[in-house]
């Protein structure tokens, strides 16, 4: 931070009234890495006590420019200025000296310290002597809770709260520090809707207490509730900024993708109306029966549903609900102790995903990173990784034809790659569920188990994502869409509804409202 610049707190306070004022300006930030050209120039203002969103699809700088911010990286050309005053962040320790703090979908907590001592990490205060001043760290944790309208034990060990609750206490970290600007990114990615609710009402209280906001999400519906104004990247440049009062979603998303989406799937979610739907409607035949069904832990609880042919099947409740775990037990990776359940009729118990893989069932895993690719491996051989026998002859893998197969693959699915070589964690979200989706595909897979298939990727990959389960549907395939979005779930032949890991409701596709109020007037 500069010489004799005022405190982060002070500048808040000086501001007064002139909530008008640009308290971030970004000029020209361009940053480049070897191969790609992240930001290309890239200026905007953020107002002071305003909530500005940042949106764009991935790969187009969003993440390259928060780590900037937030002093992670060095920008190689560009300024930043805040309240007025040129800043340069050589490291994390500069952006929150000068008062940017970030927090992320992934927390920045220790769990087994207590709240308080999360909330005062690495500045625990002192009594003459050296010792810490419990009394006070615990007295003033509790002042910073306060401001976000949290009352929790400080005493507590942190992890033994809720995510809602971690996320409190990383606001209060964050305003204990005297944050002045707080980047948010995607932090209602694991929420339930109540918690998603008052999180906004802490927002909206810090914006009226003079901090600045730059809010980072993909959720249209949310930028509009929440922000006064949104920038949009596309393709490491500025493709747009609007007025959340005078704009709407449609124009954010054209922005985005650089052509209109009038007409799809995600244009129809975004205006509120009926989703068309992503399957061509059920056969008789029953596939997949699920009879009485329970886990050890109660996440699925005496559960009971016909899956039909070609059938596009929702499961839809709030995050915890047990949709997430009911669709892992279908796809063999976790285990129910009690009921049954059968494939055409007879009788299947799977110990691990391999007894569901050789039944024909393939899972897109909800958290894709752990789960679902081995981050060091290419595309080709991710994409062949459950199909190895068809490319092996004596154990050695036949590489011309599993390269040649990936890349039909990506030909197909749109995968924007270098080659299938590449490997997969550097490629945006979307791709890497693509790559999944194809693996499936190489395998001939008859159920497609989609769990959040859409979660942290963009409007534009989730109409592609949409168009594939669509055209797997329409070619034979069946599919069961875990997802505690309601539009998502409104996409679906049939949805059965879930709460405290029991099915409460069975709804068909027409008995659902353009808005969804018959799902969530049944999440209890």
């Amino acid at each position: 931070m500069l010489a004799n610049q005022q405190s982060p707190g002070e500048a808040v306070a000086a501001a007064g009234s002139d909530e008008r004022m640009p308290e971030l300006q970004l000029e020209g930030i361009t940053k480049s890495y070897p191969g790609v050209h992240a930001l290309k120039g890239v200026s905007f203002d953020v107002h002071r006590g305003s909530i500005h969103a940042l949106a764009g699809q991935n790969g187009a700088g969003k993440s390259t420019l928060v780590k900037i911010l937030s002093g992670a990286e060095v920008p190689d050309a560009g300024t930043i200025r805040l309240g007025g005053e040129r800043q340069r962040f050589r490291e994390p320790l500069d952006a929150q000296h000068a008062g940017i703090h970030t927090i992320y979908q992934e927390l920045s907590l220790v769990p087994s310290l207590s709240v308080a001592e999360n909330i005062f990490l690495g500045q625990l205060p002192r009594r003459a002597g050296a010792a810490v001043d419990w009394r006070r760290m615990q007295a003033e944790a509790r002042d910073a809770l306060d401001r976000v309208g949290f009352h929790l034990d400080v005493r507590r060990p942190v992890g033994s709260y809720s995510t809602a609750e971690q996320q409190a206490v990383e606001l209060a970290k964050a305003l204990h520090k005297d944050a002045r600007v707080l980047l948010l990114d995607e932090p209602t990615s694991t929420l339930p809707l109540p918690d998603v609710d008052r999180l906004f009402t802490v927002l909206r209280s810090l914006s009226e207490q003079g901090v600045t906001l730059m809010y980072i999400s993909h959720r249209m519906d949310e930028v509009y509730e929440l922000c006064d104004a949104v920038t949009v990247l596309r393709d490491g440049v500025n493709a747009a900024d609007f007025a959340t009062s005078s704009s709407r979603p449609a124009d954010v998303v054209t922005a985005m993708v650089g052509k209109s989406l009038e007409g799809s799937i995600a244009d129809a979610a975004l205006r509120g109306e009926r989703s068309p739907r992503l399957g061509p409607g059920a056969k008789d035949r029953v596939i997949l029966t699920v009879d009485h069904v329970s886990d050890e832990e109660g996440s699925v609880d005496d559960v009971s549903f016909e899956l039909r042919e070609g059938e596009v099947l929702g499961l839809s409740g709030l995050i915890g609900s047990g949709q997430s775990e009911l669709a892992s037990l279908l796809a063999g990776a976790r285990r129910h102790t009690s009921g049954e359940m059968s494939i055409d009729g007879r009788r299947v118990d799977f110990t691990a995903p391999r007894d569901a893989i050789r039944r024909g069932i393939g899972l897109l895993p909800q958290d894709r990173k752990a789960a679902g690719f081995v981050p060091e491996m290419g595309v080709a051989a991710n994409i062949t990784l459950a199909s190895l026998p068809m490319f092996s002859r004596l154990s050695v893998i036949d590489s011309n034809r599993e390269r040649r197969v990936a890349s039909d693959m990506v030909d197909r699915l749109g995968m924007r790659v270098s080659g299938v070589n590449q490997p997969l964690r550097t490629l945006s979200g979307g791709t890497q569920q693509k790559a999944i989706l194809a693996r499936w595909l190489v395998r001939d897979a008859r159920i497609l188990v989609c769990d959040e298939p859409t979660r942290g990727v963009d409007v534009g990959a989730k109409e592609d994502m949409y168009e594939l389960l669509r055209e797997f549907a329409r070619q034979g395939g069946t599919v069961v869409v875990a997802s505690s979005e309601i539009t998502e779930a409104m996409m679906c032949d049939r949805v059965l509804v879930m709460a405290r890991g029991k099915v409460v409701a069975e709804l068909a596709h027409d008995e659902i409202d353009p808005h969804g109020h018959a799902i969530l007037e049944r999440f209890a």
